[in-house]
């Protein structure tokens, strides 16, 4: 019986080595093939690389600022729309970003009576075209301190106004990602909020309002490129 049994084990060795052999070469073959078109890649990429030129882009910049004064009563809440379709853009240029100034009836920061009112101001999203999940966006903003302070949100995508180096076969695929229209369409929205801080003391002046500068500089952008 163990005679039998041994027989059986080897005849099912046999019978198997050759299948099992078969599929290691199969795909010792397959790996030589992954690895071959891997490093084909590899030197097709790194050919690409080496034999393309680079391209310094460098952006022209034009400003243009629109503004409008508002008298906010205290604890109300202003929304503030920016139409700017208003905007004059020259021909080849694009809107790369908005600045936003808010600046208190007393812009010393020094309130002799210690009056400053507390003014905060938000960007709201909205249908405006633009880039509102931004790292760099700066939407809301607040001070108390009779001081102006900024917001900004980036409109085209990646635009800072800072040169960039650029790889490319030709001047047109270099500047294939500065040509998009589209951005900048809608209205910008900001909403003011007051709270109207009033001092203790018979002597001292009370208000019940401010009047706070809202002014807007829409920056734009033209690119000139130049072979490296």
């Amino acid at each position: 019986m163990e005679a039998d049994h041994d027989a059986r084990s080897l005849l099912i060795t046999k019978e198997s080595r050759f299948p099992t052999l078969g599929a290691y070469s199969l795909t010792l073959l397959l790996m030589l093939v992954t690895v071959g078109d891997f490093m084909g890649e590899l030197e097709t990429t790194s050919e690409f690389t080496s034999n393309t030129p680079e391209w310094r882009i460098t952006f022209e910049i034009q400003n243009e600022t629109i503004q409008t004064v508002e008298t906010v009563q205290d604890d109300e809440t202003r929304n503030i729309l920016f139409d700017l379709s208003e905007i004059t853009i020259s021909d080849g240029f694009f809107m790369g970003y908005l600045d936003v100034l808010i600046l208190p009836e007393e812009q010393d920061g020094d309130d002799d009576w210690g009056q400053c009112d507390s003014i905060s101001a938000d960007i709201i999203e909205n249908q405006l075209t633009a880039q509102w999940n931004d790292p760099s966006n700066d939407l809301s903003g607040q001070d108390s301190s009779c001081l102006p302070f900024e917001l900004n949100l980036r409109v085209y995508p990646n635009f800072s106004g800072d040169p960039i180096t650029v790889s490319a076969i030709n001047e047109y695929q270099a500047l294939q990602n500065w040509t998009e229209t589209g951005w900048g369409h809608g209205d910008l929205s900001i909403e003011l909020d007051l709270d109207v801080n009033t001092p203790l003391g018979l002597n001292s002046p009370t208000d019940s309002d401010e009047e706070i500068t809202v002014e807007v500089t829409v920056v734009m952008f033209a690119t000139t490129i130049q072979k490296i």
